[in-house]
Parts: structure tokens; sequence; C-alpha cells
């Protein structure tokens, strides 16, 4: 059974921009904006990396990470929470580069940030906010 619900998988779909957080192993957190990133399978997220700078320094130090989708109307939003790790080749990273090719040909991502979901908290505003959804 997945971790993550169908609807909060969904909702990552479609070019949306999330939010990918991580910290250093000091506690320094890094908050990004990302947008190319797929579903490799029903609980892991991979992330392309053009530009990832600190983003993949604090995967190879801490190893995890969080990341939010969300959406104005209807008011819905998710909260995950996960290991990760950094990759540069492999089958995650070739899938991250075979849906770049899909509109980018020449283009191939550095790398990848792989996050294996653990927990997905229900981030909307009212009473369920900050609820865990699944463990």
């Amino acid at each position: 059974m997945s971790v993550v619900p169908g609807r909060a998988k969904n909702l990552m779909g479609s070019g949306r921009v999330m939010a990918l957080a991580t910290s250093s192993s000091k506690g320094e957190p890094n908050v990004a904006p990302m947008q190319q990133c797929w579903w490799f399978d029903d609980e892991t997220l991979v992330v392309g990396d053009f530009f990832m700078k600190k983003t993949m320094e604090n995967i190879l130090e801490n190893g995890r990470a969080s990341f939010t989708v969300w959406e104005q109307n209807p008011r819905e939003g998710y909260k995950f929470t996960g290991s990760a790790r950094y990759l540069t080749k492999g089958p995650e990273y070739d899938l991250a580069n075979s849906e770049m090719h899909k509109a980018k040909p020449d283009k191939n991502f550095k790398g990848v940030a792989v996050i294996r979901v653990e927990r997905v908290y229900d981030i909307k505003s009212g009473p369920t906010a900050g609820q865990l959804i699944t463990e």
C-alpha cells in the first residue's frame, strides 16, 4: 500500500511548482522552488537538477527532505517528508532525463534528488491543518 494518497500524488502533476526543503547537517534550512519532478513509483519522487547547489549539498550531508504542493481553488495542500538521495545515474536519473527529453531533447540533468516519502500531512487551512494523513 502506498504512503502517498492518490489525490496528493495527482496534485504534483501538470507542471506545478513545489517547494523543496532540505537542511544541512548543522540544521541550516534551505527551501527552493522546483518544477521538474516525476513520480518514480508510488512512494518515490524524482526531482531533476539543472541548478541545485545548496539542495544537493544538503541532501548529501543530511539525507532528509520535505516538499509541499498546494492549490488555491479548491483549497488543498500536502506536505511530504522522507529520506533523500542525490544520484547521477540509475533508473531514477534515466526517468527524469527521458521526461525532460520530451520537451527538450538536447538537455540532460546534472543529477536528480530522489525522495522516498515516509509521511504525508494535510496543510490546507482549517481544523485538519498539520494533521498526519499517512505514515
